[in-house]
């Protein structure tokens, strides 16, 4: 008796292959877009790496060119504050013989000077630098602030003087019209040395900062076409300042 034959349990080998195959492409299309995204990501980084170079570039003569404009001027001036000096001047009297001085008396004439008005700036010399943090941050490094010995307001009104004259022992030693002047042409030397004072210019320093922020922040942001934060920090300070964490 013949058996028939049956066609049942289908072809396990093309079931193999096709698995197979399918499991190939799977691969083939995984590594093809590992290396898309790669490229795509390394395209990214050539990109980043020259905005920021553009950055870079761009505020450095930005600064440089603003230097140059500034320098006939002395700097980017600040600010301006009133100033009160105390001017003191002596004059001694001797008489003598055979290379003996004996003194016979003093004169020593006091002013008190209110109203004197001095100008500070950041001189545009030595001390400046710029670095971009990023896209939108960039650290500016400005010298300290100083007084512009070249703009100092003296006070002229003889009614605000207060002159005090001490004669020491000898009362007859009566001062002269050229002993105020001499005074009086120590004034401009005393405001400057006072408004250069260590307190003085601590005040001024906050005034210098944000003055320097908002100026080169404007030409910054000018010459990029976007806003640009700037951080700035004086040249007598600490180095290592951080970029500030992203935004949300």
């Amino acid at each position: 008796m013949a058996t028939a034959r049956t066609r049942g349990g289908g072809c396990c080998g093309c079931t193999g292959v096709t698995a197979l195959v399918l499991l190939v492409v799977l691969v083939v299309f995984a590594v093809r877009c590992d290396l898309l995204g790669a490229a795509e990501r390394f395209r990214t980084l050539v990109r980043d790496a020259f905005t920021f170079n553009l950055i870079q570039t761009s505020v450095q003569q930005s600064l440089t060119t603003a230097l140059g404009d500034l320098r006939p001027d002395g700097g980017l001036v600040v600010g301006w504050r009133e100033v009160q000096a105390r001017v003191v001047s002596d004059r001694t009297t001797s008489i003598g013989a055979f290379g003996i001085q004996v003194p016979i008396g003093s004169v020593r004439i006091e002013l008190d000077v209110p109203g004197n008005r001095v100008q500070y700036l950041l001189p545009a010399g030595d001390g400046w630098s710029v670095r971009a943090l990023d896209a939108k941050t960039v650290l500016l490094t400005v010298p300290p602030p100083v007084v512009n010995d070249r703009v100092v307001e003296v006070q002229s009104d003889p009614s605000r003087l207060r002159v005090t004259i001490d004669n020491d022992w000898m009362e007859h030693m009566i001062p002269s019209g050229g002993d105020i002047d001499k005074a009086k042409a120590l004034i401009r030397a005393a405001v400057i040395e006072e408004g250069g004072s260590r307190p003085a210019l601590a005040e001024v320093r906050l005034e210098a900062r944000n003055a320097a922020r908002v100026f080169f922040g404007g030409l910054f942001s000018q010459t990029l076409g976007s806003e640009v934060n700037v951080i700035v920090q004086f040249s007598d300070e600490a180095e290592g300042v951080q970029p500030p964490p992203p935004q949300p």
